[in-house]
């Protein structure tokens, strides 16, 4: 018996900043595998917040097409049963499908949205260390250790 859905439920009832970590693989394979869209689907239907995790935004941009085209009566599983229980929580699948890929690509609440907004955080957190380990590093060599170091 499989008690997913309840665990979900249970956990973001317990602990309102119960969230999701999304770690995506470099092909986006997570995307094409039914218990991970059933529980990015659960996670966002009970208010999860959900952050995602990926390598950069190169494989976004090659994988892109992948992820516009995702229909959950696509996706795989280890275990065709699974596929089939999945499925069969489905009534809807073009709307599911339409609310999947609101849940990827929605322009203020998708996941994506939330990676742009943390890789940019990630991006200014990389700047800050630059700045200051130029700081530190300004008196020797006229600052060029720093960059040496950093390209190296």
């Amino acid at each position: 018996m499989n008690k997913f859905d309840d665990m979900m439920a249970f956990l973001a009832f317990r602990d309102p900043s119960f969230g999701e970590v999304v770690a995506v693989d470099a092909n986006l394979e997570l995307f094409g595998r039914a218990w991970c869209i059933a529980e990015l689907a659960e996670a966002q239907q009970v208010g999860m917040t959900q952050t995602l995790k990926l390598r950069n935004k190169e494989t976004l941009l090659k994988r892109q097409q992948t992820l516009q085209n995702l229909k959950v009566e696509e996706m795989k599983a280890s275990r065709p049963e699974d596929v089939e229980e999945i499925l069969s929580k489905i009534p809807d699948k073009t709307a599911f499908n339409r609310n999947l890929q609101d849940l990827i690509f929605d322009q203020r609440f998708g996941l994506l949205a939330n990676w742009r907004h943390a890789d940019a955080l990630q991006q200014m957190e990389q700047a800050s260390r630059v700045l200051h380990w130029i700081k530190v590093f300004e008196a020797v060599e006229d600052g060029m250790l720093i960059w040496r170091r950093w390209i190296a």
